[in-house]
């Protein structure tokens, strides 16, 4: 792996890290539309730190998950259930931030943090960092 690539999945996972912190705070203070946006950008960032592995660098969103589902889940390098939580948060933050509706309530949001949380998880765990 180059020097680049590894800049970017330490990046990437520092920021899938800020990301579930704040999403925790948010959550706290029923703040569910913010929190959302941050168990989204939690998984997207981990999904980036995976590609980094194959030196895809920095990319849209929309290319993000894409590539994701193409070489980890069809792959079988990670399991489908987190293509499925990626997929979900993904179509969640999309409809609350773009589109017209509610974000899930703090009871959901917590269980959606708890994927989020997994996911950083097994980003680690696929990445061989503890």
């Amino acid at each position: 792996m180059t020097p680049e690539a590894q800049n970017l999945i330490d990046l990437r996972l520092a920021q899938a890290a800020e990301s579930l912190k704040e999403a925790r705070l948010l959550i706290d203070q029923k703040m569910c539309r913010g929190a959302m946006d941050r168990v989204y950008f939690t998984m997207f960032y981990c999904a980036c730190a995976m590609l980094a592995t194959k030196e895809f660098g920095p990319s849209r969103d929309a290319n993000v998950a894409a590539k994701f589902h193409r070489e980890f889940i069809r792959t079988g390098l990670i399991p489908r259930e987190f293509g499925g939580r990626f997929k979900q948060a993904t179509q969640l933050h999309q409809d609350t931030d773009l589109g017209s509706h509610a974000p899930p309530d703090c009871n959901r949001m917590k269980e959606l943090l708890a994927d989020a949380e997994n996911f950083v998880t097994t980003t680690k765990l696929f990445l061989g960092k503890r």
